[in-house]
């Protein structure tokens, strides 16, 4: 296997990690009882881990970097770069083919096929009854016949997902400052600890919300922060209680624990958040009323009342729950045309608004650089609508005065890139506009489940941006002139192909979707809740399918981290 650097030793097998918690025999609850006999020795689950991180390293072998040279042509200079070792191409070993489903044996050194039956012919003369799906890391029992799940080899699989996530991130941005994660093993006295006092909870966190006379804005938001993982860990470990609290009244911190409170107490009757709703009116006049609101307005606000009555409130470098949870900074990029100057600023977002129409400056630089792509004729999905947004767009000549060149009225464009990404991403999709009287864009918006933001941050435009200056000599563009070092097309380009960054890939968890008219509609939503999705129409909840929540017209989206940072300053402080 390839040398990766920052590679760590082996999970230890002499204990096993169900056995922190839950000592004895737990082979009947992981669902196959013939693992227990061969997991005694611990080669067992070596030998998965081994072929575990082969599959995750040859998956994502393109962000490792681990490939053969580039081959340069004839006439270019001579490549003396050493040659970087490739991972082997998973095959059948009997019949040599890489398609299909290839099994390892994990008692020996065998892969084998399934489609030609070579998988089944090794286990039956052989007697070894156990294999990993190479491409999935499935464990496969033969005596079962089926693919089994096992604690211990589905926690050497996070592990091992995890370390390749650290890696990647390594090799694609090796500037960034990220703290080990090591993982927490219990002790004896803690494990006893946790067992004596933990007692097994009914499911809890889902329950509808009464509609108290069109406050069904209201009602998604609440659902939204309900099933916001960050939120809930904040909340239900008891960090603002309701209890100890100094504000005396009109405190959101507190609505948001009572809240929590209500819905992890086992009721399943529809609640009412007639105080969270009083203390908004309170807190924000344009809200006050039975008029129905926007939901995005509502959230905003919510947001800001939270953050303004927590006790760790600042105007600046804020480490209260919600600037932790929501806040991200956007850099915005204006280069002069000119000289090829770039002035950065900076702006703090707590969530990206998306237009749904390409605005006119869009469409004349779409027309400048001579594009017919449907996605600058209207957008349908959530990928085209975040190209536009962080599109260079040219300014005005009365727009942009150039600090370097002293040229007034100077030809400029503007980027927009994500400098810090934030824990949970809200999407604002504007359906509604108010320019020639109020109406609704109806345009269904494709969304994905899981989104990859690798290509809208700024670390990653630089890198990339560095290499095509690399390729090209040392300028900006292809053919080396200042001038043309940032204009649209180069900087597409530029963005073009870049590799996923495991700490920029999020997962949807909640949709929030507005039915009917502008001033007349309702709002329903979708909230990921234990693996399963529910749809969420006030009072009523009901199980939901992945494909009924992808398939709605979305209003508003949030999106969890897949893999949460550690906060680095609070780590380097003691």
């Amino acid at each position: 296997m390839a040398n990766i650097p920052g590679s760590s030793p082996p999970i230890p097998t002499t204990k096993l990690l169900t056995q922190d918690f839950f000592p004895g025999d737990h082979s009947a609850a992981h669902g196959c009882p013939h693992l227990k006999p061969v997991k005694r020795s611990g080669e067992i689950l070596s030998n998965y881990q081994i072929l575990a991180r082969y599959s995750l390293h040859f998956k994502h072998r393109h962000a490792l970097g681990i490939l053969p040279p580039k081959k340069r042509s004839k006439s270019g200079p001579e490549d003396t770069t050493k040659p970087i070792p490739q991972l082997p191409i998973p095959s059948c070993m009997t019949c040599e083919t890489t398609m299909g489903r290839i099994h390892a044996c994990l008692q020996c050194v065998y892969v084998g096929c399934w489609k030609g039956g070579h998988s089944q012919s090794h286990s039956q003369e052989t007697g070894h009854t156990l294999s990993m799906e190479i491409s999935r890391c499935g464990l496969y029992c033969g005596q079962c016949k089926d693919f089994v799940y096992d604690r211990d080899f589905d926690g050497i699989h996070n592990s091992e997902v995890l370390r390749n996530s650290e890696i990647i991130s390594m090799v694609q941005e090796p500037g960034q400052k990220r703290p080990r994660f090591s993982k927490w093993h219990a002790g004896n006295k803690e494990a006893a600890l946790i067992k004596a006092g933990s007692k097994l909870q009914a499911c809890q966190g889902l329950r509808g919300l009464r509609n108290m006379g069109s406050t069904c804005f209201m009602n998604v938001i609440l659902q939204c922060f309900i099933h916001n993982p960050l939120l809930r860990g904040y909340f239900l470990s008891d960090q603002h209680s309701s209890k100890r609290c100094e504000v005396k009244s009109e405190c959101m911190g507190c609505e948001m624990d009572q809240l929590f409170t209500q819905f992890y107490s086992g009721v399943k009757t529809p609640y009412g958040p007639c105080s969270f709703l009083h203390t908004m009116w309170m807190s924000s006049s344009d809200l006050a009323g039975y008029a129905q609101q926007d939901a995005h307005e509502f959230f905003i606000s919510a947001l800001n009342q939270i953050h303004a009555k927590s006790p760790t409130s600042k105007l600046h470098h804020c480490s209260c729950v919600i600037h932790k949870t929501f806040a991200g900074l956007l850099q915005s990029d204006v280069t002069c045309l000119n000289c090829a100057n770039v002035t950065s600023a900076f702006d703090p977002i707590l969530d990206i608004s998306l237009d749904l129409r390409p605005t006119k400056r869009s469409k004349s630089m779409s027309k400048v650089r001579g594009l017919n792509d449907e996605r600058h004729d209207g957008p349908n999905s959530l990928a085209d609508c975040l190209d536009r947004y962080t599109h260079p767009e040219k300014l005005g000549t009365n727009e942009y005065n150039c600090s370097k060149c002293g040229k007034t009225g100077q030809e400029a464009t503007k980027q927009l890139s994500m400098k810090v990404l934030p824990p949970v991403l809200s999407f604002q999709l504007k359906r509604f506009e108010h320019s020639m009287g109020a109406s609704k864009i109806e345009t269904k918006i494709k969304f994905p489940a899981q989104l990859d933001m690798t290509q809208y941050t700024t670390s990653a435009r630089k890198s990339k941006k560095s290499k095509l200056q690399k390729n090209n000599g040392g300028s900006g563009s292809e053919n080396g002139s200042p001038s043309n070092a940032s204009t649209p097309s180069s900087t597409t380009s530029s963005n073009a192909g870049l590799e996923p960054i495991p700490t920029y890939v999020y997962n949807l968890f909640a949709v929030i979707n507005h039915q009917g008219k502008m001033d007349t509609g309702h709002y329903t939503a979708f909230a990921k809740h234990r693996g399963e999705w529910f749809s969420l129409d006030d009072h009523k909840v009901t199980l939901a399918t992945q494909k009924e929540v992808l398939d709605s017209k979305a209003y508003m989206l949030f999106y969890v981290k897949q893999n949460l940072d550690y906060d680095y300053s609070s780590t380097t402080k003691d």
